[in-house]
Formats: structure tokens, sequence, C-alpha cells
């Protein structure tokens, strides 16, 4: 990975020694060192290789070009990359735009050209690399080196080198005293000359109002009502400031130095605490071994207790039948006796034999002849859970109740429930085990089978196939008993794939101008803002509107291309006021409460501010100017930003049923997620024209049941995903007719669930 501040490193060789005869003048001092904020210490050759290796085609970085990510590659590898007018960054896949002039108009990265130069000259001095005499060019065995010139030479143009009245001064270096390394001596590559990309001149100049060198002809054309001068005079200036910039490096490094200290010193610390568990755990499994045991016999004895109380309340009972079987028996001997006795006997034993039926009788009625304990006692062995890896149930599971899960039910979805089983004291089972099948009974009498499927704690979860809509029962059963929340009633509700034509159009009469955002408040009330006529548009629950308030200007009040709208939890509305950069507070009916930003760069402040949410008291806006999404309290006061960075066309925010902020990019052509506190959480959606793909979208919306509604601008329709970010319905296509879009922008779901659409170049909302 070459980014464009590159590490620079040191070619040092010795000579002296072998010459004692001859000084070298001080001239060569300013060849001993290179000043650069960015030199790396004892680098070799193989770190310096691979640092100056192009990503893609692993060789020495040839002309090599920055993309504006700051990443190089080198001219011919970018070439090979273009498609169309765009280039994919190997790197961090960010997009890039191929200039008008070809790749070739770049940045040139001139550290690694700088860089590159070095290894080269190092590879050549110490003789890994064939060296030729750069002056001449022939095959004469080079004997110098001139560092002024950066030169090596054959004897015959080490001659005129010395002769020349231009070089005189040069310390010209015999090669074989450089390569024996008896002095240290720093050698640089002298600096390639720069060229204008326009007039292919020389840059001596540089221009500090477009911060850029520049050649004589672009200081009198593009520049010659800015500030610039030759590059010596500049130099020291910039450096200067440079060195302020640059100025906190040495403490950064202090503390990632000390940072690395820490971190490796956890690392030791975390490799001793790992041993130190190792032992407690091998503690912890002997105890629990032992733990085992005894949790064995306790077990053993609770169920020796359970049977203990049961068999005692069943004796007890069985006592109450056995006495009341011998009394019937005893009044059937009477009765016998009475039937084989004299009249006069009967007659005399009448009076007795009624009273002792009618005591049998009455003692019969009272007694309970169901056995007052089950033999439901069961014996779960955990599949998961430690160090609990059993659990004794009294009782039957009768108790046991079924609570929504996931997947909302709608026709041809696959809905999930859970069913959490209790005992009969109803408390909640820890452990699975049991048998629990789930019956689906459809209006149409047809009945299926669900899927169940165990959890291992004691729950259940349980899905099936919506495959018509409807109210359809699910029947419980665990160890073959219903349950007694069973059978439960679900309703499947129609899929957004049955959305056909609208039930309503909305044009206030032909005099609706271009609708731009929608939002709704409490009772039904929603909101329009009309961009080009600089309005608000109040409608009630039953679509009658009921005021209009706002004029162009920008005093309090009045409002300029207004876009998103929102309601906060007092009916209080707020309206993004884009044409003058703030955001506006209004009530119900219209009247100014305040206001808060003005336009410009810094916190707090907008840049064409476009869609607008309030979620608990925070007001989300999207700043598409400066792309990203500042939070301010109801009364204006900023919270924090959200997005920047990340996100590069903001058009529009909402809240989605997890309670992550959402943000439609209309530059991205996606729906970005973050949590409310500015967490980054991924993005859905990608840019095309096919089913799924979004082009230029505007505004989005969530429902109740958590899908994503997003206003498809440019492909003029509404695409739907799920809370996954999986596309699963669109609708609309281009057009005027009833249905159809042109643009559609902003988007708001009603209380009754109605999806309303700012239809904005057919000056109309349409209600599905």
């Amino acid at each position: 990975m070459i980014y464009g501040f590159c590490t620079l490193f040191r070619i040092n060789f010795s000579f002296a020694s072998v010459l004692p005869q001859k000084s070298y003048p001080k001239q060569l001092s300013h060849h001993l060192s290179i000043h650069n904020i960015f030199t790396m210490a004892a680098m070799d050759v193989k770190k310096a290789t691979d640092s100056l290796t192009c990503p893609v085609c692993y060789q020495i970085f040839k002309n090599p070009k920055y993309l504006p990510c700051h990443h190089s590659y080198c001219e011919k590898c970018l070439e090979k990359m273009q498609v169309q007018s765009k280039i994919i960054c190997p790197e961090c896949r960010r997009e890039a735009t191929v200039p008008a002039g070809g790749v070739k108009d770049f940045d040139n990265n001139f550290l690694i050209n700088r860089l590159v130069d070095e290894l080269i000259l190092k590879h050549k001095v110490e003789g890994e690399t064939e060296v030729k005499c750069d002056e001449c060019m022939e095959e004469d065995p080079v004997e110098t080196f001139c560092p002024d010139c950066t030169m090596f030479l054959c004897h015959v143009c080490n001659e005129c080198h010395k002769r020349s009245n231009r070089y005189q001064g040069h310390a010209i270096v015999p090669l074989v005293d450089l390569r024996s390394k008896k002095e240290d001596i720093s050698v640089q590559p002298k600096p390639k000359v720069m060229l204008c990309k326009e007039h292919d001149n020389e840059l001596k100049y540089y221009c500090e109002t477009c911060e850029e060198l520049v050649c004589l002809y672009c200081t009198v054309k593009e520049h010659n009502r800015h500030n610039h001068d030759t590059v010596k005079k500049m130099a020291n200036k910039q450096r200067s400031e440079l060195k302020d910039i640059t100025g906190p490096v040495e403490g950064i490094i202090k503390d990632l130095s000390e940072a690395h200290d820490k971190i490796t010193d956890m690392g030791d610390k975390i490799r001793q605490q790992a041993g130190e568990v190792d032992k407690k755990i091998d503690e912890h499994y002997d105890k629990l071994f032992e733990k085992l045991k005894k949790q064995k016999e306790e077990v053993k004895q609770r169920l020796g207790e359970i049977v203990q109380q049961k068999e005692k309340k069943m004796a007890a009972q069985l006592e109450e039948v056995e006495s009341t079987q011998a009394q019937a028996r005893s009044m059937k001997e009477v009765d016998d006796a009475v039937k084989e006795s004299s009249d006069e006997e009967a007659l005399s034993a009448k009076k007795q034999v009624i009273n002792q039926m009618k005591e049998l009788t009455e003692k019969y009625k009272r007694l309970d002849t169901t056995p007052v304990e089950s033999n439901n006692i069961k014996f779960y062995s955990s599949k998961v859970q430690l160090p609990q890896f059993s659990q004794l149930i009294d009782g039957d599971l009768s108790n046991s109740e079924i609570l929504y899960s996931s997947g909302f039910p709608r026709e041809g979805g696959q809905p999930q429930f859970k069913i959490i089983t209790k005992d009969i004291k109803g408390h909640s089972c820890s452990l699975g085990g049991s048998h629990v099948s789930v019956q689906v009974k459809w209006s149409t009498g047809e009945v299926t089978t669900a899927q169940v499927r165990d959890n291992d704690d004691g729950s259940y979860t349980t899905s099936f196939v919506a495959k018509q809509a409807g109210e359809v029962e699910l029947l419980v059963s665990i160890e073959g008993e219903q349950i007694k929340a069973s059978p439960y009633t679900v309703v499947i509700h129609k899929p957004y794939t049955a959305i056909d034509q609208p039930s309503k159009v909305i044009s206030n009469n032909g005099q609706m101008g271009k609708p731009w955002g929608i939002a709704f408040g409490r009772d039904g009330m929603w909101a329009v803002a009309d961009w080009n006529k600089h309005c608000i548009y109040v409608f009630d629950s039953e679509d009658q509107l009921i005021r209009q308030f706002g004029c162009k200007g920008s005093n309090p009040g009045q409002i300029s291309g207004p876009r998103g709208v929102a309601f906060d939890g007092d009916n209080y509305l707020y309206v993004a006021d884009s044409g003058n950069h703030r955001i506006q507070k209004f009530d119900i009916n219209g009247n100014y409460l305040l206001q808060f930003g003005v336009k410009g760069k810094s916190d707090g402040q907008f840049d064409a501010v476009y869609g607008i949410t309030v979620y608990h008291d925070r007001v989300y806006v999207a700043d598409y100017g400066n792309q990203c999404i500042p939070v301010f309290k109801t009364n204006g006061e900023l919270c924090l930003t959200i997005g920047s960075g990340q996100v590069d066309g903001p058009y529009d925010v909402a809240i989605s049923s997890s309670n992550h902020l959402l943000v439609v990019d209309y530059i991205h052509s996606c729906v970005y997620t973050f949590t409310l506190d500015g967490g980054y959480v991924g993005k859905f959606g990608t840019k095309g024209t096919a089913r799924g793909e979004l082009y230029h979208p505007y505004g989005l919306t969530v429902d109740i049941n958590g899908f994503t509604l997003v206003a498809d601008s440019d492909n003029h329709r509404v695409s739907i995903f799920d809370q996954n970010g999986t596309s699963i319905h669109c609708f609309g296509s281009e057009g005027k007719q009833e249905g159809q879009f042109i643009h559609p922008f902003g988007i708001a779901i009603s209380p009754n669930g109605s999806i309303y659409i700012c239809d904005y170049n057919n000056f109309r909302i349409q209600i599905f």
C-alpha cells in the first residue's frame, strides 16, 4: 500500500581514507544528507523494494500516479484498470473518475519517483546493477561518479568533465572509492525537472492561491491575478508552514511508541493471565465433577421427595375411596338382607336403611374419584448449559405460552413464533427436550404442520410459509396436550406485491406546484413542502386541505425552496428551508416559533438542507452540501454530526425499526445505516436500473413492519427493502398516468398503512 507520503532512505559510502592526499571541498557537504521528515532509519534494500512495488504489477513503480484516494499505481497499470471513464481502487474500492486527458493527467507521485531513483542509484553504486557512462552511453568502463550531477563517467567523459568551466568545483569521486565505503558519504539522485501538463514547460513558479506549481505561461494566463512567485522564494515560506503542520508528528510518534509498548505488555499479561486461568479451569472442573456426583444424588433425592409427596396425597385419597367403598359394600349387604327378610323385619329396618343410604350418597358425591396427582414426572438432560446439566419438572406444561418472534406475517413470507415452556406452577423451563408440535389451521379448513426447532433453553421456535392472506390458527401441543394459549390466531397480511393503482390522487385542484417533502403528524394530519411555490400545505386525516402557509423570502416565517418536513411528538412542524440554509419550526397552525442554522461549512451551519426527521427530541438533518447528518435538539442546539467522510450525497433520513439512522445517498445510489450516536453499521442498494437497484434516490421512509421504502427518483418508481436490506418489491414506471411517476421525491406512511408519494414533476400526491 503506497500512500502519498513515503519513507526515504540514505545511501552512505566511504572513500576518504583511500585518498589521504586529497581533501574534498565543502560544497560536497550538501550532498551528504537528505533532509526529509519521512526518513526511515536503517531501511534495507528488500524493505525499500517492497515499499516501492506497485500493488498491481508487483514491479518497481514506473511513472507512479495518485488516485484521489491517495493510493498510487503505475500509469500503465491504471490504464489497464480503466473501465470507460472510471477506475476502482484495488486497495480501498473507492471509485475515481479519470480526467478528460486520460490517466496521464492524474497527479504524479514525485516522492515515490525520487525513492525509485535513489534505489536505482544505490544498486548502481553497490554494483548490483550494470553501470554505463551517463554522458556518452558507450561501453567504456565507468571510473568516476559526480555527486553534483549524479552522473557516472567513463575515463574520457571524466577528463572532459574536469576541464569544463561549467562543472568547476564538482567533487568527482572514483567509483572504486565509493564502493570501498571508507568514509560516510550520502549520495542522492538529482531532482527531476517537473513539467507543466498544459504547456510542457518547467514548473519554476508556485501559486500560493491555488497551492500548486505552475510554469511561466500559467502565471500569465490562468494565475495572472493570483499570488505567485518563484519556487525558490516561495519554498522557505511553504517549508515553514509545513513545519508547523507536521510539528505534532514527533508527539504522535511518541504516543504510538508508548501505545506499542502498552499493547506488547498487554499481550504478555494476556498470556500470563491465560496460564493462570488455565489452572483455574482445571481446578473448576475437578470440583465440578464432584458437584455433578452430588447433584445426581440431590436430583434423585428430589425425585424421592416428589414421589413421597404424591404418594401421600394418593394414599389419603385412596383411604377415602376405600372407606366409602367399604360403606357401599355394607349397604349392599343390608340391601340383600332386606330382600330375604320377613315383612315385619323389612318394615322395622326401613328407617335405618334410608339413613345409611342417604349418608353413603352424600359421601359419594363429595368424593374426588379422579387421581389427585399425575405421573407426569420428567427428567430433562441439558445439551448446552453448564453447570446445570439437568432439570426436574413437576407437573404438565399446559401453562406454556407462544410469542411473536420475527418475519412479519405477510402472504408469501415465513413468520416465526417462539414457544416458552412453563411448568404447572408457571415457572419457565430452562432446558429443552420436550416434544412440541404445531399445526396450522387455514381459513379453508386445511391443516398443515409447522416446523419446530428446539432452542435448548426451554424455548422452541416455530415457523411456516404464509401461503395465503387471512386469519389462521396455530394449535400448539406439548407432550401430546394443547397448551392453554392454543389455538393462537394469526393474521396474514397482503404483500407489497399487491400494490397496483393508487387509491387517491391529490393535486390541490391543479394548484399544487412541485411537492418535495411529506410527513405525518398526530391524528393522521400531514404536511407537504411545495418547492417552487415556497409554501407548506397541511391536510387532515381525510386528505382535505385545511391550511397553507409560507411565502418566498428570508425573514422569519418566510420560506425559500422548502424540501424536507417533519413533525415532532408535540405536533410541531420542522421545515428544511433549503434556499435559506436553515431549519424553521412552526406550530400546526403555521405560526413561526424559531429557526436555527445559517449558510456555511462550520458546525451547526448548513449548505443546502434536504431531508429531515425528528426522533426522541432529536432533529436529524440531511445536509447535502456539507455531506453529513448534523443532529440537533429541538431548540436548535447542535448535539453531534454523523456520516462525515462516509456519505457524499445525503438527501433524506429516517429511523429504522431497529432504532438505526437510515440515510439515502443520492450520489452513491444507496442507503447507509448508522447507530443513533453515529457508529457506521453498513449499507444496502447499488446503482443501476434493474430490480433491487437504485438510481439517484431522493426520499425514504420505514413502515410499521420494518420495511424500508425508497423514492427511486431517476428510475421513476418506489423500491422496497426488508429489514436486512434485501429488495422485495418495486412499483411504478415513468409516465403521467395514475400509478406512474416522473421523479418521485418525498414518501411517507400514514397511520393506517397507506403510502403517500410526492410525484414531483407530475405536480401531485399519489396514495397507495
